[in-house]
């Protein structure tokens, strides 16, 4: 039931998008003459040109998005190695003894070490 339900769904999308395309191109079928400042092209339909810039301002924007994405890619990655070296040393610290036999009177009785009555 499931795979049905997607499948007519997918079906209805499809047909939806080619009458989309459809009535895109018969509203928009007019012929101009596009006029750049190095290149002139004459006779281009309007759908056409039309497009074409959603096209390219698609595509810029998928780059732009895509470099911000893999930049948080590699940064997430860097954070994560740095990460994973403090825990390890954290790990290491912490399977070192707390004070050495000399230092032990220090710990036990702070106030007569420092003031010199030990």
């Amino acid at each position: 039931m499931k795979r049905l339900l997607l499948l007519i769904s997918s079906l209805g999308l499809f047909v939806g998008a080619l009458w989309l395309g459809w009535s895109f191109r018969a509203a928009n079928a007019l012929s101009i003459d596009l006029d750049l400042i190095w290149l002139r092209i004459p006779d281009l339909e309007l759908w056409w040109v039309l497009f074409l810039a959603i096209c390219l301002g698609a595509s810029l924007a998928t780059i732009v998005v895509g470099f911000a994405w893999l930049r948080g890619r590699v940064l997430n990655r860097r954070y994560r190695k740095v990460i994973g070296r403090l825990e390890s040393e954290l790990h290491q610290m912490r399977s070192l003894p707390l004070a050495s036999s000399e230092n032990a009177t220090f710990a036990e009785e702070p106030d007569r070490v420092a003031l010199g009555r030990g």
